[in-house]
């Protein structure tokens, strides 16, 4: 076991060994000083999220400025995306495989990896490499998820806005107050998804009976008051987007389907 365990340590040694040797070559490359941001434009993007512009998250997809707020930043994994992937400069596999070299140590052989294969054509036609694909370290793969979620929860948004595009002002302005009070990410899905039922015709039809059953039930769980006033504000601007766009639906009605909705979900914690 003494041997396996030492034979192992000798071949992380060998492969840390070669990628810095590696990248001792590849750090002989510079980035093209055009490429580099001026002092006005690094100062306007004070505060900038490199991520966010480069994945195009509550902002349109602006290569250019995700590339001076890189630099700003220092953001050697959204350079080495953009001069590997060719997004707003042109593809420059040397420059990519710099900026790879000064990512984290347990990132780098594998990028350098994908690297080799991208520029010999191994990975067809119009490859792409993303900071995220088989991210190793812990500080990386919190940001890949916190990206993704972002991702999802932009999507979701975009498709509120869709199904509401024809609505009245008063209904607009109702749900945007849903939005507002949605604190939890799955009440994001909670919105789409109950508001695709909705549009649908499929409406809560509970009973008096059945509201208060369900508020005697969320009552006896252990939920934090903080989170219980903002579920109650949530579950309130429904009502009032409820009155305007289905008026039909009686509030103990719609009382019932959110206090179900949140008894299922403490439940499935």
């Amino acid at each position: 076991m003494r041997k396996a365990f030492a034979t192992t340590l000798l071949a992380l040694a060998a492969s840390a060994h070669a990628d810095s040797s590696e990248c001792e070559i590849h750090k002989l490359a510079t980035f093209p000083f055009p490429h580099r941001p001026t002092a006005d434009q690094a100062a306007a993007l004070k505060d900038c999220s490199a991520d966010k512009l480069y994945y195009g998250i509550g902002v349109h997809f602006d290569y250019v400025k995700a590339r001076h707020c890189a630099f700003a930043a220092d953001s050697q994994d959204v350079l080495m995306m953009l001069y590997a992937n060719g997004l707003g400069v042109p593809r420059n596999y040397a420059v990519a495989k710099m900026a790879a070299c000064r990512s984290e140590p347990t990132e780098i052989e594998e990028r350098l990896a994908r690297l080799a294969r991208m520029q010999t054509g191994k990975e067809g036609p119009s490859p792409k490499i993303d900071m995220c694909d088989d991210a190793a370290n812990s500080h990386l793969q919190s940001r890949c998820a916190a990206i993704r979620l972002d991702l999802i929860d932009q999507e979701r948004n975009a498709r509120i806005d869709t199904i509401s595009t024809r609505w009245s002002d008063g209904e607009k302005s109702a749900l945007q107050q849903v939005r507002r009070q949605a604190a939890e990410p799955a009440q994001i899905e909670e919105i789409l998804s109950s508001l695709l039922d909705f549009e649908a015709g499929k409406l809560p039809s509970f009973t008096t009976e059945d509201a208060a059953a369900a508020e005697r039930e969320m009552s006896q769980m252990k939920i934090s008051p903080d989170k219980q006033r903002g579920w109650l504000a949530y579950r309130d601007a429904w009502l009032a987007l409820g009155k305007l766009r289905y008026p039909s639906v009686a509030p103990h009605a719609w009382k019932a389907y959110f206090a179900k909705r949140r008894i299922a979900a403490i439940k499935a914690q």
